[in-house]
């Protein structure tokens, strides 16, 4: 599989975390923002950091912008955000994410076709407030825009009956992929004649649509 090329612009917390995590898998990173102390603690995890102010987008035109595969955009400054994006564009890297900074940012953004626009505060603050409502998903993890990750403790209406029976699939758009219990090892890709337990806690990749209308999500 060839190594993947990635681009990281603004180096904010955000930004930062990205880069970090990136630097654990198999692919060149490129990090850039207009402060030189992000920088040097980027150059730390990045196969390579620059300082350049992203406003300079004629400077910002000679990083080889076409040899990357996916371009990440995490910028607070609105218009600068869109205009690192359309230069993305007009370079046509393949694949671009783009962090909102609010829901006027977020349609512009979609307007323009951007592959991928994410709002972490507010899908951070949705995920918090589900899982304070709801004691039976214990995380979930966006796996994309459709599906979704999650861990839930069985719920008493489940417990004694096969897994044939409950109908998950059907029900909440989930597929079980193992099932953790305390008590016992761990179940991997469970049978449909698994008798679910008390205490057990189902690991399932799941449709979001499903999961929100059932209201487990």
């Amino acid at each position: 599989m060839a190594k993947k090329h990635i681009l990281v612009l603004g180096l904010k917390t955000f930004g930062m975390s990205i880069v970090k995590q990136l630097s654990k898998y198999n692919c060149e990173v490129l990090a850039i923002d207009r402060s030189m102390d992000r920088v040097e603690e980027a150059d730390q995890f990045a196969t390579e950091a620059l300082q350049i102010d992203t406003k300079d987008t004629d400077k910002l035109s000679g990083v080889s912008l076409n040899s990357f595969d996916t371009a990440i955009i995490t910028l607070e400054n609105v218009e600068e955000s869109i205009m690192a994006a359309l230069l993305f564009q007009e370079v046509g890297i393949p694949y671009i994410i783009v962090k909102s900074n609010g829901e006027m940012h977020k349609k512009i953004l979609e307007k323009m076709g951007i592959d991928k626009v994410i709002s972490p505060e507010t899908e951070m603050g949705v995920k918090l407030a589900k899982g304070i409502m709801n004691e039976s998903i214990i995380d979930a993890i966006n796996f994309s825009d459709e599906y979704s990750i999650v861990e839930i403790n069985a719920l008493d209406k489940w417990v004694g009956k096969s897994l044939e029976k409950l109908f998950l699939r059907e029900n909440y758009g989930m597929n079980v992929l193992c099932v953790k219990n305390p008590s016992k090892e761990l179940e991997i890709s469970p049978s449909l004649h698994y008798i679910v337990e008390e205490k057990d806690i189902l690991v399932a990749i799941a449709e979001n649509e499903k999961l929100n209308e059932s209201g487990l999500l």
